[in-house]
């Protein structure tokens, strides 16, 4: 018969070899949340939004997209954390004209406005 530290030794090896082996894998630790700085501006043309998102160290294959009218959510996964944040935009947007370049962990959007902007200009005193 064998005693309780033989059993729990043997448990202990036998557990260490099946994570070896990729049978049982180990819980993994959530990753801490990083919300991405960006930055919005009209384009040249005034036609529509230039969205610069920094998402430093993530992969472009690990980077999730999401565009609507009125906002967009990113999402990203680096080694060490995640980015996840979604934001909202100052003008209505064609969502699926939407197109977004990744270059060096910098995002790069550009989406046209749903309708021309006419305002009114309200001078300086």
């Amino acid at each position: 018969m064998l005693t309780i530290e033989v059993e729990m030794n043997i448990f202990v090896m036998i557990t260490i070899l099946f994570i070896k082996k990729g049978v049982l894998k180990m819980a993994q630790e959530e990753k801490r949340v990083v919300v991405p700085m960006i930055n919005v501006n009209h384009n040249s043309g005034d036609t529509g939004l230039e969205i610069r998102v920094d998402i430093a160290g993530a992969s472009k294959e690990s980077v999730d997209l999401d565009v609507g009218e009125n906002g967009f959510c990113i999402k990203a996964e680096t080694e060490d954390f995640r980015y996840d944040s979604c934001y909202m935009l100052g003008h209505q947007v064609k969502q699926e004209e939407a197109k977004a370049k990744f270059d060096s962990g910098l995002l790069k959007i550009a989406v046209p406005f749903k309708d021309t902007l006419h305002g009114h200009k309200v001078t300086i005193e």
